[in-house]
């Protein structure tokens, strides 16, 4: 597991040291880092594989790698990180009230794991409550509704002159859009009821097939394994395929991406 820093974490590293707020902002970045452990943990408890973890100014990016995971799994997954926010609060709530004298900085955690936790549970995509809601309702509803609520937000914010929550709903709407525009494939990548059940659709493939030609080779009823066969029979899955269309053009080579 690998932890990258967002360019734009940079830059708010920066703003906070100009305007003296280090303290809450390495509060918020501890916060940020025991939340997404706490998805990793999880994730790995289920049978995913955490490839890495993306810090940025307001919260954190997990990229898992792994087979199919159910509805409820993936729910699992996304509550663990707010449930934990919360109870890291209340931890260091409970050692500033009982040790105010030698706890007195972990004001600062408190609040930050607070905040993340709260904001989270919120049903709005890209926070986790949105995550979750976006595994039961249509993807085209979820796209809609969390654009307008962010595009609220940075109206609210711009009327304010408020500069953080204007940062905050231009990012988030910036991460939308990327997301789903990224999900051209949804079709069949859409893990709706393609439940665990021990077996596979077996697909053989050559590693001079395009990444497009063998995406047409996914069963959408069912979780789909696919085999190199002039590979040495190496296995991979549906979620490797998605995270390689996401980032390459569907015309490339399978074997440009085992390079």
């Amino acid at each position: 597991m690998r932890f990258f820093i967002h360019p734009l974490f940079v830059l708010t590293i920066v703003v906070a040291i100009i305007f003296a707020v280090t303290d809450f902002l390495i509060a918020l970045m501890t916060a940020v880092i025991l939340h997404e452990m706490a998805h990793a943990i999880v994730g790995k408890w289920l049978g995913a594989t955490i490839s890495r973890i993306t810090l940025t100014p307001f919260g954190g990016a997990l990229n898992l790698q792994t087979k199919i995971l159910t509805t409820n799994q993936k729910c699992l997954i996304y509550l663990a990180g707010p449930v934990a926010s919360l109870l890291f609060s209340l931890l260091f709530g409970v050692m500033v009230w009982l040790f105010p004298v030698l706890f007195m900085k972990l004001e600062y955690l408190v609040a930050a794991n607070f905040l993340i936790g709260v904001i989270n549970l919120i049903p709005i995509y890209p926070l986790d409550g949105g995550k979750i809601l976006s595994q039961y309702i249509a993807t085209k509803i979820v796209f809609i509704s969390s654009n307008l609520f962010f595009i609220s937000v940075l109206l609210a914010a711009l009327i304010m002159f408020n500069w953080w929550w204007i940062c905050f709903a231009v990012f988030m709407l910036i991460q939308i859009n990327w997301d789903f525009k990224q999900s051209i494939y949804y079709d069949k990548f859409s893990y709706h009821g393609k439940q665990k059940t021990g077996k596979f659709v077996r697909c053989a493939v050559l590693s001079s097939s395009s990444l497009f030609s063998i995406y047409k080779m996914i069963d959408k009823k069912n979780p789909t394994e696919f085999v190199i066969t002039d590979q040495k029979n190496q296995i991979f899955y549906e979620s490797d395929l998605e995270h390689w269309l996401m980032g390459k053009p569907a015309d490339t080579l399978l074997r440009q991406c085992l390079m």
